[in-house]
């Protein structure tokens, strides 16, 4: 993706510095004790200097990463000319010192999670450069090239340039053609599939947890869904391959001061889709910052909730990039908005609902029962706003 005209007037100079830098959410002992595991399945998948290093040279360590998935920096401790570093070999020279490790979470292990056409997914974009290098590929997660890179604010992926950027990226990615089901039938099954999981779900050795449950419980999700289903689907509109799942902790800020790029990974859920819940899901999580640095590590602000006019110069900027006539533009972009604003409840609900499970299920220290009831607050807030 192209650069920035003016990354000056989007980015403070706080906030392009290291300082930035947000705390993982990986449990310090659970650092400690993986060690050992990764050093071995970089010995094993990395190979060259990988294979030949000793456990003195290994280094691993927690990043901040997506909020279903754990992230990890690997490096090599080099020899330096004094140190009992790592000799590398001329015919290692192009094997890389420092990689990320992403091991795929609890959810990805849930029955009914298509882990290997996912794991197809990612290598395809590596291929196509929508993802960084993927060195290695395994059952439980890949080793990627490392790039010094920052996840975006809220506050800055709320700006026009940044926006205008994104609606650019999601036109040339909906234009991809994968090979997976064409049929949006996916949105509907993930719906199901944690709607079921979270009805389920019970804290009966933590009240703290148990009582957030309860107040979830309230806004009755468990008949929900099928008025859901009848506000948003069928929807008689294009499908593409989407992202589905374009937000904060998936935007990162790349490149040096003077030419910052905007760079889009987490594509994971990534399928075929109506092209509108694409906008609303994004339109969804505006509302939502991640760098709150302690528990729940997010905060919710309503003014953030993108305005018609917001909504419509993206979706105005995504449109002219299809090349369609004239008078189907204004058509098209009329049916974007229509059903964009009805999909904004969909994501909702399914990150509601995918939120429950997680805090069943994840070791990551965030706050997903506080997360899910933000979420379901925001569902009926904006159904009734909307008279949905």
């Amino acid at each position: 993706m192209e650069s920035l005209a003016d990354p000056s007037e989007i980015f403070s100079p706080a906030c392009t510095t290291a300082e930035c830098s947000l705390p993982h959410l990986i449990k310090s002992d659970n650092v400690t004790n993986f060690r050992d595991t990764a050093f071995t399945w970089a010995q094993k998948y990395l190979g060259g200097p990988w294979a030949r290093a000793e456990q003195k040279h290994f280094r691993c360590k927690g990043m901040r990463g997506d909020l279903t998935n754990y992230h990890y920096i690997c490096k090599l401790i080099l020899w330096d000319g004094s140190n009992d570093g790592l000799k590398i070999l001329k015919i290692e020279k192009d094997f890389p010192t420092k990689v990320v490790l992403k091991v795929y979470g609890e959810m990805e292990s849930h029955v009914g999670f298509h882990k290997v056409e996912m794991m197809s997914l990612n290598l395809i974009l590596s291929e196509r450069h929508y993802l960084p290098k993927i060195y290695a590929i395994f059952p439980e997660g890949r080793f990627e090239a490392y790039e010094k890179v920052r996840q975006l604010r809220a506050s800055e992926i709320r700006n026009v340039e940044i926006t205008n950027h994104i609606a650019d990226y999601m036109a040339d990615y909906h234009r991809l053609n994968m090979p997976f089901g064409k049929s949006p039938a996916r949105l509907e099954w993930l719906l199901d599939h944690y709607h079921h999981l979270a009805l389920i779900v019970h804290f009966d050795n933590d009240e703290e947890k148990a009582k957030l449950l309860r107040k979830i419980v309230r806004y009755n999700i468990e008949e929900e869904l099928e008025t859901l289903k009848e506000i948003c689907l069928p929807c008689h509109e294009e499908v593409v391959f989407c992202h589905n799942d374009i937000s904060e902790g998936n935007l990162l800020l790349t490149g040096k001061k003077d030419d910052r790029r905007i760079q889009v990974v987490g594509c994971d859920m990534s399928s075929y889709n109506y092209r509108s819940y694409e906008f609303g899901a994004f339109f969804a999580s505006l509302q939502f910052d991640f760098s709150l640095s302690t528990f729940p590590f997010f905060t919710r602000d309503r003014t953030f909730i993108p305005s018609e006019d917001f909504r419509r110069g993206m979706i105005v900027r995504y449109v002219r990039r299809l090349d369609l006539p004239v008078a189907q533009q204004r058509v098209t972009e009329e049916k974007m908005m229509e059903n964009s604003e009805k999909f904004m409840l969909a994501s909702y609900f399914l990150r509601g609902c995918w939120a429950i499970v997680q805090a069943e299920v994840s070791e990551l220290q965030f706050g997903y029962l506080d997360f899910a009831l933000s979420c379901f607050q925001a569902y009926f807030e904006h159904k009734i706003l909307n008279n949905l």
